[in-house]
């Protein structure tokens, strides 16, 4: 075998983590997939793995005008490709409506907050919205993503993009509460606001709503904060490695959470 060369487990192995990626995400910019191979799968040279899953129709691209960027998704050969590993990629859809202003903003924050949290934290799983969305009613509150971190804490993420009502936010405090007190369905909220102004705002109105609940189960974060790796947790303004490593400690000595 020449130098360079690869063999074709591997070549298949990368092609169904770069599918996979944008299969969790729904679709993905190019600055998001030259991220994840490098990053995630440890190449220096991204061009050649992208440009082999197109030509081998594992991938689609559209152009989003709006925003003067390609967008790549995933073929039907694609998600069939993937199919043994992911058991809902025959559910898989992509539809340009899901590239509105907030939506597409809303994405980027996710994928983001993916590569930051990768760079602090171990996860073992992550689920988006349109994941958890399937065979749910359409008012029903799920969050952003849901996360699984190495050692079994559960995050419910919530990405914010806008300031949102004391209504909103009652509702969001009552929900939560219901499924980390009662159903241990998660072990925190992780939220990200874009603004810090909104952020501001959003902290103080959950104190209100909620102090004792709220310190306990929400982590917060406007994004400049976030991608220096700090959030508010406790009452505090913490590292992402310390706010989580407490939730984990709770967690293992059976404190309320």
């Amino acid at each position: 075998m020449r130098k360079g060369r690869i063999t074709k487990e591997e070549q298949k192995r990368r092609i169904k983590l770069l599918l996979r990626f944008i299969f969790t995400f729904k679709y993905a910019t190019r600055k998001q997939l030259d991220m994840f191979i490098q990053t995630i799968m440890n190449m220096t040279y991204t061009r050649r793995l992208i440009a082999y899953s197109l030509i081998k129709g594992y991938l689609k691209t559209c152009y989003e005008s709006l925003y003067k960027t390609k967008i790549y998704y995933l073929a039907q050969k694609g998600t069939d490709f993937i199919d043994e590993e992911e058991c809902l990629a025959k559910d898989y859809r992509f539809e340009k409506s899901c590239l509105g202003v907030n939506t597409y903003t809303q994405h980027n924050m996710i994928v983001g907050a993916y590569f930051q949290l990768k760079k602090h934290l171990v996860i073992k799983e992550w689920a988006c919205a349109w994941i958890l969305r399937i065979g749910k009613h359409r008012r029903d509150l799920v969050p952003d993503s849901f996360i699984v971190l190495q050692f079994g804490t559960v995050i419910a993420l919530e990405i914010e993009t806008q300031s949102k009502k004391l209504s909103e936010l009652k509702r969001m405090v009552d929900i939560y509460r219901y499924d980390i007190d009662k159903k241990s369905k998660y072990q925190c909220v992780l939220m990200i606001v874009e603004y810090k102004f909104d952020y501001e705002g959003i902290k103080k109105r959950l104190l209100h709503l909620a102090p004792e609940f709220c310190s306990r189960a929400f982590v917060l974060a406007d994004l400049d904060m976030f991608n220096q790796g700090l959030c508010f947790y406790a009452n505090e303004v913490r590292s992402l490695e310390e706010a989580f490593k407490l939730l984990a400690e709770k967690r293992k000595n059976g404190q309320e959470l």
